[in-house]
């Protein structure tokens, strides 16, 4: 296991001081789609996305998702002895559907009493203002974390990896969400091809200024079935090594605000799932050289933060 941070806000650790108890998530796919991949914005997908779209390989799609939470907790139960759990809507896009399909759903998932709250990934593209004001019912009464995807704040990165919506769209649905109290976090990759270590902290600075609450980092990756597999088999896509990435996650963690909860550093696969990079297979390894990195440098989260000024009216 990696050794427990001092250097940032970490998931969990946050959990713990949220519920007085570690917090596990069971992932779920509740077979939604996504708008770049049924015609809607785009077909085809992100094209870093494999055909499980972004869900854990330990979802087992042919069970409902009352029988897809039952054995993810009884798994996790058994591995780790755990207590509580959220319900983590995973694959795809989560508030892709009419707001009564996403009601049944949520409710389904709240009715067992060791679940103690929803985490629910999806576009910004996909939370009009009625299914924010649904996620604000249930944030009155439980605990719930809107997962946001946006990978980086380039439009034409955007355009280029076929998201399908812009960064303004991102920005404006993280405003409408937060008007309405409820936890944002949001997904970062670095790596993407045609973008620049000052590109990828430029998307760092400007979440660091937004009102997100919650920030996964990780490191492009190529999966077996996704549409990038073919551009880096054509040598198109460059692989980040190592030591540069963790350089780059050093100084992003640097410039978040000391309050922003970490949930994610990088991203692992396994073999056969993912091709590059290499490193992604050992998860542990580049998360101590991660903190020894800290310990080299004696800085921590915020140690750069740099609240952006308002401008003078």
């Amino acid at each position: 296991m990696p050794r427990p941070t001092t250097h940032y806000r970490s998931f969990n650790n946050y959990l713990r001081e949220y519920f007085g108890a570690r917090v596990y998530r069971v992932p779920l796919d509740a077979g939604f789609t996504c708008p770049n991949r049924d015609g809607q914005r785009a077909f085809g997908g992100c094209t870093f996305c494999d055909e499980r779209g972004s869900g854990a390989p330990t979802i087992k799609t042919e069970l409902s998702v009352r029988k897809q939470l039952l054995e993810g907790i009884d798994r996790i139960k058994h591995r780790f002895k755990a207590q509580k759990f959220m319900a983590y809507f995973q694959a795809f896009s989560n508030t892709y559907a009419p707001e009564a399909t996403l009601k049944n759903l949520y409710d389904l998932s709240l009715d067992h009493p060791d679940v103690v709250g929803l985490c629910i990934g999806t576009r910004p593209d996909c939370v009009p203002d009625n299914v924010l004001d649904l996620l604000a019912e249930y944030a009155q009464k439980t605990y719930v974390l809107l997962e946001l995807g946006v990978q980086t704040v380039h439009n034409r990165t955007l355009e280029d990896i076929n998201r399908g919506h812009s960064a303004e769209e991102f920005f404006d649905a993280v405003e409408r969400a937060k008007a309405r109290g409820l936890m944002v976090a949001t997904h970062l990759i670095f790596g993407f091809a045609g973008e620049t270590r000052a590109d990828m902290m430029e998307t760092v600075r400007q979440i660091a200024n937004s009102k997100v609450d919650a920030l996964k980092i990780h490191q492009l990756c190529v999966f077996s079935g996704a549409p990038m597999e073919a551009q880096w088999r054509a040598g198109e896509i460059p692989m980040l090594g190592e030591d540069e990435y963790i350089d780059m996650v050093c100084d992003a963690v640097e410039m978040l605000p000391p309050e922003m909860i970490i949930m994610r550093l990088m991203a692992e696969g396994t073999k056969g799932e993912l091709l590059a990079p290499e490193w992604g297979f050992d998860k542990e390894r580049i998360m101590n050289k991660i903190e020894d990195e800290f310990d080299r440098r004696g800085t921590r989260q915020g140690s750069k933060f740099a609240p952006a000024v308002a401008a003078l009216t």
